[in-house]
């Protein structure tokens, strides 16, 4: 795991961190309860003060349920959250779904470079080339 963080933050069983240039780094792992939902958006704030705007690199290789409360809790934080794009790796079908539900909602709004879109990916390799895909859009949508 790269070492170059800005900050990280430990959230219970959940691990969050600000990676240099751009990146946040999200591990879920087991049932997510509302009190480590609160420390991972606190952290993401923080976060978006620290940098223009971050790609999400999520793993949810072990997650294995978001509540709806937390679900809740974390799309309303998302939605004021600089993202420009997220990646999730490695997720099993159910942490899929749960992804897709939280971050469709957030996203309703946004689009053109402001957008966060969704991809999922099997390796860390296939997200680091998508971002810096998302990174040229960004650059070429905002200056049009």
């Amino acid at each position: 795991m790269p070492t170059d963080f800005i900050k990280k933050h430990e959230c219970g069983q959940q691990w969050t961190a600000l990676e240099r240039p751009d990146i946040c780094r999200l591990t879920l792992q087991g049932k997510v309860t509302l009190e480590e939902c609160r420390q991972i958006n606190q952290a993401h704030l923080e976060y978006a003060r620290d940098v223009p705007y971050f790609f999400y690199l999520i793993d949810l290789t072990s997650l294995e349920d978001l509540p709806p409360a937390v679900r809740k809790e974390a799309s309303e934080t998302v939605k004021l959250l600089p993202l420009r794009g997220t990646a999730v790796k490695n997720a099993p079908l159910r942490a899929k779904v749960l992804a897709r539900l939280l971050l469709t909602a957030s996203n309703l709004f946004r689009r053109g470079p402001e957008a966060n879109p969704l991809v999922f990916v099997e390796t860390e390799e296939e997200a680091l080339a998508w971002y810096e895909k998302r990174r040229q859009q960004i650059g070429g949508e905002a200056a049009a």
